[in-house]
């Protein structure tokens, strides 16, 4: 027993030693329960989400759903934006559709002039919406109509005053109210002329009860409130849970392929097989560059292999906007082969890279949107993804695949993908010829 307490004793101090072990076993999964803790504690308590928001109607009413809303921590209004001439204008119903059509915001409410009038029984109320991010969508939709049942309660009391004398006639209503009022104050033993006065004046205290009619009776919440929905965008696609993921699970692989395909460099110093190509009239810099090339173009065509499994599986359109697609493609994988050899290029050794290389695919696929849309994160990660290849790529793989976007609409992707890939991958040639890839 002696003995094998003695090896248990060497093993441990090994791993001590061992850096990279020490940082796999107890570091990396800290940070990941962090970071995840962080992107997905916060779940149900979603805050500033944005919303696009036009109130053409000057009752009172819309006045304090207009003020509600705007001072919820749920929701962010979109009222206005910046004409060509960087001037401040605000939306109106068909600039508020253009927006949502291009993706500045996933919704929008449009209060009509008619939204509650004197004669009305129910708040009128449009809801635009583009649902890239469904669970996005039914949160927006959900937690609005929680609000205005909850925070602007003299809307629906108005409205089922109003009901009330549509059905029945003005004088008959008023009736009906009165014996209401004395036969709840007989049974029940309740001051109700405060209630009722209230109701007269359109006013009565805020309601906390959320809860609806069972199935068959009368859904109070659905008479009060005529929330007209347009979707704008994505109805063409055939199957929306799967064009809205596929771009960011393979995000996720192709990181993880060309991560692994960079630390080839270590195999081939371990093996022996860069001293005979140093050795032979080959450059550092030609080495470098065929390692970039022949990594670059695998992730080209995993992309490419991974799009056709999900048109194949998943009947996911890839082909009407297919040249586009490409360019994002190629751009993508540009930036995360520059990923990779960035890894090679600042560690010492394949386990270091390996470990690195976990770490940061795992937080950028969290962060950047693969998993998780990043609009219902808190607003520090949202932050935070734009500095993602993950965030970029998604981005952009969804607004070909959902909407359709031409050249110059995904320029801007583009051009952030391919700055990425320039920027890291001049660090990592430098970082190269200072290393010690090539030494003995």
């Amino acid at each position: 027993m002696k003995t094998i307490l003695q090896l248990v004793k060497k093993d441990y101090k090994l791993f001590l030693k061992d850096k990279v072990a020490l940082s796999l076993t107890f570091i990396i999964p800290m940070v990941l329960i962090a970071l995840f803790g962080a992107v997905f504690g916060g779940a149900g308590d979603f805050e500033k989400l944005s919303l696009g928001f036009v109130n053409q109607s000057s009752s009172k009413v819309a006045k304090t759903i207009e003020t509600t809303l705007d001072t919820t921590k749920t929701f962010r209004l979109i009222k206005s934006y910046k004409n060509e001439k960087g001037e401040t204008v605000l939306y109106d119903s068909n600039t508020i559709k253009t927006a949502v059509m291009s993706g500045k915001f996933s919704a929008a409410i449009v209060l009509p002039e008619d939204a509650f009038t004197d004669t009305s029984s129910s708040l009128k109320m449009k809801f635009y919406y583009d649902p890239k991010n469904d669970m996005e969508s039914q949160v927006i939709q959900g937690v609005l109509q929680q609000t205005i049942m909850q925070s602007i309660p003299e809307v629906f009391t108005q409205s089922m005053q109003k009901k009330s004398e549509s059905f029945l006639g003005k004088d008959t209503g008023k009736m009906f109210n009165s014996e209401m009022n004395k036969t709840i104050s007989k049974y029940f033993k309740v001051d109700t002329s405060e209630i009722y006065g209230n109701m007269n004046k359109g006013t009565t205290k805020k309601s906390t009860d959320t809860t609806k009619s069972k199935k068959g009776g009368f859904n109070m919440f659905d008479n009060m409130l005529n929330l007209e929905k347009y979707q704008l965008v994505g109805k063409q696609v055939t199957n929306p849970m799967a064009t809205r993921s596929v771009g960011g699970w393979a995000m996720m692989f192709l990181l993880f392929s060309l991560a692994g395909a960079s630390r080839s460099l270590f195999e081939e110093k371990q093996s022996g097989v860069m001293i005979r190509l140093l050795s032979s009239p080959v450059t550092r810099t030609q080495i470098l560059w065929s390692k970039y090339i022949y990594n670059m173009t695998v992730g080209i065509i995993q992309l490419v292999v991974l799009f056709l499994g999900g048109m194949f599986l998943f009947k996911i359109d890839i082909f009407s906007n297919f040249l586009n697609l490409m360019l994002l493609i190629t751009a993508s994988s540009i930036a995360c082969t520059a990923f990779g050899m960035f890894l090679a290029s600042f560690t010492k050794t394949s386990a270091q890279a390996n470990g690195l290389g976990t770490l940061l695919i795992l937080t950028m696929s969290a962060v950047g949107g693969s998993w998780f849309p990043v609009s219902m994160m808190p607003e520090t990660i949202q932050f935070f993804s734009k500095f993602t290849i993950t965030y970029w790529s998604i981005e952009g793989f969804l607004a070909v695949l959902w909407r359709g976007s031409g050249f110059m609409e995904i320029l801007p992707f583009l051009g952030i993908l391919l700055g990425i890939g320039i920027v890291v991958n001049i660090v990592s040639y430098f970082n190269f010829k200072r290393g010690n890839i090539f030494r003995n």
